[in-house]
């Protein structure tokens, strides 16, 4: 007959009870964890800088070192965007109020968001970051040039705590750079066949005007474009080889600027504007919060739109030029030289100047035609303008 020793079946139960409730304790209960729950895995990328970058994958909690870049997540990743970002700079509420107040009307804990401070005017903070345990920090090509010893300084930093930095670009190199971000953006995010379609989309449109272009013979029109952030009495930067100094010349446009500035942007003089009497004029605009700058947007109307243009056309000297005497004078929301809409300033920048061989082609409709495909939001306001 075999005795039982019930002391040591009590005690190893008990035994039994102190691993388990170890392990509930150390591993987060994950025998309750739904079975679909989404798994984190190594992933490395390269970035649009050439950096091998290896982060947790799909990323969760983003650090958005430009708060615009919102729309390009919010076309990728849909409706649960708003909650992947957990920390943002001041760029969309001071530069872009429209386009922010129409995410917040109907993503309202986008408010909410922390403010982590903007590298090119020195507030970013790094321990503000850290302390949001962010998956990534999403960082911007253009940042070396503007705020290039902030940035290389904050990525240093962030690489020391161990926080993976990512740089996509939409600025330096626009209309090759965009869709190869989106891209990237779409492989962290787990949304591959998202950013695709977007991307197809893009060279769907971009496809049409390379594709007519290639039959024009000759130099297109001459062309200055402005950033007109600030009061007409003062004139805005321009731009080089880069931005839309680069789209300009995508669209079979030869910009002004581009033998003075090559591949840099800053102001260029009255004088020499007037003396190069350019065929177009593009002035960007956006909702910004200097007083006389030029308001285009998702809130803007077009009577909105040529009032406060006016006062760029009268600037003294402008009446001696081309195009304002042949009324070849627009408008484009400036947002769209650093973002993945640049397929419609192309669109518009080659009406604008073959109207012959882009009459049948609509920004306007196709911007409506994007947010209603890819955006959260709906598509409202004045974004493109001619000026008469």
């Amino acid at each position: 007959m075999v005795k039982i020793n019930y002391s040591i079946i009590a005690v190893v139960s008990v035994v039994i009870v102190v691993v388990v409730a170890i392990g509930f304790a150390v591993y987060g209960n994950t025998f309750d964890k739904p079975v679909d729950s989404t798994e984190k895995s190594g992933l490395t990328v390269t970035d649009m800088t050439g950096r091998t970058v290896t982060l947790n994958a799909p990323v969760e909690r983003i650090v958005l070192t430009e708060s615009s870049k919102t729309a390009e997540l919010a076309a990728i990743v849909g409706d649960g965007f708003a909650e992947k970002i957990v920390g943002w700079d001041r760029d969309i509420k001071q530069n872009a109020g429209d386009e922010y107040a129409v995410f917040v009307a109907k993503y309202p804990q986008l408010a909410e968001i922390p403010d982590v401070g903007s590298l090119d005017d020195g507030t970013f903070s790094i321990e503000k970051v850290i302390s949001l345990k962010p998956d990534v920090v999403i960082m911007h090509n253009w940042q070396f040039m503007w705020a290039g010893d902030a940035t290389r300084d904050a990525l240093a930093k962030l690489e020391l705590a161990g926080i993976p930095v990512v740089f996509v670009d939409f600025y330096m190199d626009p209309m090759v750079n965009s869709t190869k971000s989106m891209l990237l953006l779409g492989k962290i995010l787990d949304r591959e066949d998202r950013a695709r379609e977007i991307v197809d989309f893009y060279n769907e449109q971009t496809g049409i005007v390379y594709s007519r272009l290639a039959t024009v013979n000759g130099t297109g029109p001459s062309v200055y474009i402005e950033c007109a952030s600030k009061d007409p009495s003062d004139y805005g930067i321009s731009y080089g080889d880069v931005s839309w100094g680069s789209i300009v010349k995508k669209a079979g446009g030869k910009n002004i600027a581009e033998p003075l500035l090559a591949g840099t942007s800053k102001a260029l003089s009255p004088e020499y504007l007037i003396s190069r009497n350019p065929d177009t004029i593009i002035l960007t605009g956006r909702n910004w919060s200097t007083p006389g700058s030029l308001k285009l947007g998702y809130t803007t109307t077009p009577e909105v739109a040529r009032s406060t243009m006016t006062g760029f056309v009268q600037r003294p000297g402008w009446d001696t030029i081309n195009a304002v005497k042949n009324h070849e004078v627009y408008g484009i929301y400036h947002g769209y030289c650093f973002s993945i809409y640049n397929f419609a300033a192309l669109e518009a920048f080659a009406k604008w100047f073959y109207p012959d061989l882009f009459g049948d082609v609509d920004p306007d409709a196709v911007l409506r035609e994007y947010h209603d495909r890819f955006m959260p939001v709906d598509y409202s306001g004045t974004f493109v303008y001619r000026y008469s």
